[in-house]
């Protein structure tokens, strides 16, 4: 990176991070954990969590345990299930060590209090009667006593905040440095009439030019979705205003990037119901045909990386973990920004009465294309599994399924030189999509996927708010394919075609 006034590159600059304004960390420094938290997120379970680990080596039990539980704050996260794992074993180290002591030291009891002990306190409980009275009669008593006790008592405050939110419209072509100016500006003019309150700024971008620069009071929770940077400022219990920018593109991309990770889980799922186990690493589920479980493992939208590592470290691409006991644990994104991704597996519905078919993940729809299907209703309707993803699949002829074929037994979802047969009943029974289709369709669809024919749209594997990504399906390819091999040389397959 090139710091603004900087003329020429400094090759220490890319291992350096922008923290705030003018100030800038490196990997290295010892206490850049404690400055991620200072100066860029207080809430980084990352940073907390790192934190807790150098405490508990130095054996500071208390420190450590109290950035384990930041990180709990933050959920999901990659880091929440080792850091509520540290606080467990930490409980558990501290009650041996409580038992330890109490068993090296046993607690003797106490003997029964003495006749003088107990006269001693009749006339302690006798004065305190008599201070209380004091007390609630003449005011100039206690003001007095006030006055001339010297209290050995220390004491803790705690301010109540109220969160005062507002929006601040800014020009979508504004530079990052003006936008800083305007929220840190705008932030302390408000504190002025505020003092006791934490004001919250949200920018929120605006083509209007009447709009631009104007600030107003929140008064619709809705509108922080389209936040692009937020500014908080409590000058009661700090003297700088902070400013996040947010990632403009992470709710657009954050779709694409689950049906990624479940296009790779449902192959999992399917690898270790055959297997008795998952693989030990993610190719093995691109091998020759039959053992071509997935086509690819897909580029991780947000990231634009597809590169898969074993442990987080939130430089994008994916994380294997096979030791993990669930699917949504076990290959995820490693970005900071992802939330936590539910496991919906990859399937397929075909619709007969539209002569359609769809491939959804969730409420997520990647792909949706006409299909012919058999003469005189002989498609059968029910649940099915791919058991076969061919490439050039032999049959009867060299045409007989087209360029590519997902078989599901006696039947199969295969390409077809015929496109007259798309969108009519011509087949024996199997499903045809246009060749151009099929090849587009193949790559997505994972061996061992579900694959559901009904005679008509109603289904519980279709969602009642689909949400559409069929336009940024390419992307999930990514530039370097496998060299796997996914056809099936010498093999004939009869499916009813």
């Amino acid at each position: 990176m090139i710091r603004h006034n900087q003329r020429f590159r400094n090759q220490l600059d890319d291992h350096l991070i922008h923290l705030h304004k003018n100030l800038f960390i490196s990997h290295s420094d010892p206490l850049y954990h404690e400055k991620v938290i200072r100066y860029l997120d207080a809430h980084s379970p990352e940073a907390h969590y790192n934190l807790g680990q150098k405490f508990q080596t130095k054996g500071n039990w208390q420190r450590a345990r109290f950035h384990y539980a930041e990180v709990l704050k933050t959920y999901p996260s990659p880091f929440y299930s080792a850091a509520n794992r540290a606080i467990h074993d930490l409980d558990q180290r501290h009650a041996s060590h409580v038992a330890s002591l109490e068993q090296a030291f046993p607690t003797r009891k106490k003997p029964l209090l003495p006749p003088f002990m107990k006269m001693l306190l009749a006339v302690l409980l006798i004065i305190n009667v008599v201070l209380v009275l004091l007390f609630a009669g003449s005011p100039s008593i206690p003001r007095l006593v006030s006055h001339l006790k010297v209290w050995g008592v220390g004491s803790e405050v705690t301010y109540e905040t109220v969160d005062k939110p507002f929006m601040l419209y800014i020009s979508p072509d504004a530079p990052h440095a003006e936008i800083e100016q305007a929220l840190h500006k705008q932030a302390v003019t408000l504190a002025k009439d505020m003092p006791k309150a934490n004001i919250i700024i949200y920018g929120i971008v605006t083509s209007d030019p009447a709009d631009k620069g104007k600030t107003m009071l929140l008064s619709n929770e809705d509108v922080i979705q389209q936040a692009i940077v937020v500014a908080t400022y409590h000058p009661e219990t700090d003297a700088s205003v902070h400013i996040r920018f947010l990632n403009g593109e992470f709710k657009e991309h954050q779709p694409l990037s689950a049906f990624g990770a479940n296009l790779v889980r449902t192959a999992l799922e399917t690898y270790r119901k055959d297997m008795g186990h998952v693989p030990a690493q993610i190719d093995e589920l691109m091998r020759d045909y039959p053992a071509n479980y997935l086509s690819f493992i897909p580029t991780e939208a947000i990231s634009g990386s597809n590169q898969v590592v074993a442990d987080y470290d939130g430089y994008g691409g994916w994380i294997y973990n096979p030791a993990a006991g669930d699917m949504a644990h076990m290959f995820y994104p490693n970005i900071a920004e992802m939330t936590e991704i539910s496991y919906a597996p990859v399937h397929i519905v075909v619709n007969k009465a539209e002569h359609e078919v769809k491939l959804v993940s969730g409420n997520l729809l990647l792909w949706q294309k006409p299909i012919g299907l058999g003469a005189g209703g002989s498609t059968p309707e029910g649940d099915y599994r791919v058991v076969d993803r061919v490439l050039q699949p032999m049959g009867k002829t060299t045409q007989s399924y087209g360029t590519a074929g997902l078989g599901l037994g006696a039947i199969a979802l295969h390409g077809t030189y015929d496109e007259s047969s798309i969108g009519n009943d011509k087949s024996f029974g199997c499903i045809r999509l246009t060749n151009a289709d099929m090849e587009s369709l193949f790559p997505f669809v994972p061996k061992g996927a579900e694959v559901r024919i009904l005679s008509t749209s109603s289904s519980t594997l279709i969602h009642s708010t689909i949400v559409n990504v069929m336009n940024q399906a390419p992307s999930l390819i990514p530039s370097n394919m496998p060299k796997h091999v996914e056809s099936s040389e010498g093999v004939v397959f009869h499916w009813l075609g």
